[in-house]
């Protein structure tokens, strides 16, 4: 049985702001080994993401990579927390290193599970450019101990912010000997490692409830479908549909929210008004939204499509979740059918997806 953790009641986002200023701090002020790990999580800071997501002092890329020196951390300094660069701006922390005889300043945002707020990153990022005197390289960062999902990622790195996520920590923590003398790093590294476990766990047992279970299932099956024989293309609705140029990323066609219960619910849109979707409490459903078929639909056709949908469930053998036809006079969404995903049926999780890939090809051609 492992020994008492701080951090187990230490869990507010300025604890974690303290031991990115602690590591920072023992590369300016510690000797031997723990100096050594500063130095080492400035290094790892500093390689965080791609090798062009450190900035000039415009906040541009930086013109040749910064990346072909050495990485010689000679000087850490200006250490802050909670740093109001601006009355209305306060970074999470900031510090500035001397760096193969560069200087760069280091923001990092820190949040737990809280979502990244793009517009505040984006401020800051200005403030920081702002207010820098000198020629520095800059190097901002997103550190998220929570999960990071896909399109949360793709926004933080298209305001040119690192993401360095709860296992790159646990990671870098892993690879320094002194994590096992150092009581605070021990202790950090172990919550790290129950933070990881619990979510890893919590995919494992696919509890629906969370929303990042939801948007990993999600993925699973959009990645099945999108693979599948047919000519559909994916429907990605105006808010996910931009494409960073020459980045390489996919468009998304999966959104998140919470309901009117507080929930998480996800949906991945395949045509313009068909999507399935995933609520705290619910079996997976297939669901149309009314407003984007683009004409009248009456429902005797709405109840065709459930028709559809449940020869297309008995003919691969898979049971109802329980929810059928939910239309009213002005409900824009309702559900066709729903599919239960108790145990997956005594599937295992590759079974199940297969039998849903194969009901939601077996629906749209039945459709047409």
């Amino acid at each position: 049985m492992k020994g008492p953790n701080i951090f187990n009641y230490a869990t507010t986002e300025s604890s974690q702001d303290a031991v990115i200023c602690y590591l920072a701090d023992c590369a300016a002020k510690a000797s031997g080994d723990l100096k050594q790990c500063g130095l080492a999580f400035v290094r790892t800071l500093f390689r965080a993401g791609a090798s062009d997501e450190i900035l000039g002092p415009d906040g541009n890329r930086a013109d040749s990579s910064p990346y072909d020196g050495p990485c010689n951390v000679s000087d850490v300094f200006n250490i802050r927390r909670q740093y109001n660069i601006t009355p209305e701006d306060r970074l999470d922390v900031y510090f500035q290193a001397e760096i193969d005889e560069r200087k760069v300043t280091f923001i990092v945002e820190n949040k737990k599970d809280g979502e990244a707020d793009i517009d505040q990153l984006k401020r800051y990022l200005k403030a920081v450019i702002e207010d820098e005197e000198d020629k520095n390289l800059i190097k901002p960062i997103f550190f998220k101990t929570g999960y990071v999902f896909s399109d949360e990622r793709m926004d933080v790195e298209r305001a040119k912010y690192s993401v360095f996520e709860a296992k790159d920590m646990k990671s870098f923590l892993d690879d320094q000997d002194v994590t096992r003398e150092n009581e605070i790093l021990r202790q950090y590294a172990e919550y790290m490692t129950c933070q990881i476990e619990t979510r890893a766990d919590a995919q494992a047992r696919y509890e629906f409830g969370q929303d990042h279970v939801q948007w990993e299932f999600m993925l699973k099956l959009r990645d099945r479908v999108e693979n599948a024989a047919g000519e559909w293309r994916p429907f990605v609705p105006d808010e996910l549909s931009y494409s960073p140029p020459n980045s390489g990323w996919f468009v998304p066609s999966l959104g998140r929210g919470t309901n009117i219960g507080g929930g998480p619910w996800t949906q991945y849109w395949f045509t313009r008004h068909l999507f399935w979707r995933l609520d705290q409490g619910m079996p997976l459903r297939l669901m149309i939204n009314i407003q984007n078929v683009g004409r009248t639909v009456e429902g005797r056709e709405v109840e065709g499509y459930r028709d559809r949908f449940e020869e297309a469930l008995r003919e691969e053998g898979l049971e109802t979740g329980g929810i059928g036809l939910v239309m009213g006079p002005n409900t824009q969404e309702c559900t066709i059918g729903s599919i239960k995903t108790t145990n997956f049926q005594g599937m295992t999780v590759c079974e199940f997806l297969g039998k849903v890939t194969r009901v939601h090809v077996r629906f749209l051609e039945s459709i047409g």
